[in-house]
């Protein structure tokens, strides 16, 4: 079985997560997708919303996709979500699936700021969602990890459990969740970039206001 783990702080959670992993999950052909919103995020500020209310708007969200599901996880854990441990932490739960990690371009070429960076093939094969027209630099750190890592079709992460890096193309959607949490503080238009359920929640829990 293969699994795909989207991580984020998702706060909130908007098409600019949900469409790119939708459209990799089906050109993986993957079995499922699992929403992980961050406990304590290492490379950000603390969110605006709690974690019960993030995780409430993912498990809303994952109603709107097949095969997705939300997972608190990362929640649960008394510690930073740095992604090395959490890959790790779920392959021992799930010790027959095949992992993968997405993330986006503009998170890969910043990949040698993670802890243990290299490390996060380990447990999983990593896919990085391409924006079309879209080519951030990559460091010589990052651009040689690639080479040592690259797959060049779906099919190769079917025949080992873990250690590969694909591209794989994606819808562009410019959303943020800052843009959004900017728009609703002046009153702006913001629910087109959210399902319907989730600005619903957003706004009967006064969020971002």
């Amino acid at each position: 079985m293969m699994r795909l783990i989207l991580g984020g702080t998702f706060d909130p959670i908007h098409w600019g997560h949900l469409r790119p992993a939708a459209a990799a999950r089906e050109w993986l052909r993957a079995d499922m997708l699992h929403l992980l919103p961050s406990a304590q995020p290492p490379h950000r500020d603390y969110p605006a919303a709690s974690a019960d209310q993030r995780l409430s708007m993912v498990q809303l969200a994952a109603r709107e996709l097949a095969c997705c599901q939300a997972d608190d996880w990362e929640l649960q854990q008394a510690r930073p979500s740095y992604t090395v441990q959490t890959l790790a932490e779920l392959k021992r739960r799930w010790p027959d699936d095949t992992l993968v990690f997405l993330l986006g371009d503009d998170a890969f070429a910043n990949l040698d700021k993670w802890h243990n960076w290299q490390q996060l093939t380990a447990h999983a094969h990593l896919v990085v969602m391409q924006r079309p027209n879209h080519s951030p630099g990559w460091s010589p750190e990052v651009l040689s990890f690639y080479q040592d890592h690259y797959a060049t079709t779906p099919m190769e992460l079917t025949r080992r459990s873990s250690g590969l890096v694909l591209l794989a193309p994606t819808p562009e959607v410019t959303i943020s969740a800052t843009a959004i949490r900017t728009a609703i503080a002046r009153g702006e238009a913001w629910e087109h970039w959210l399902p319907l359920a989730v600005a619903d929640f957003i706004k009967s829990h006064h969020l971002y206001r």
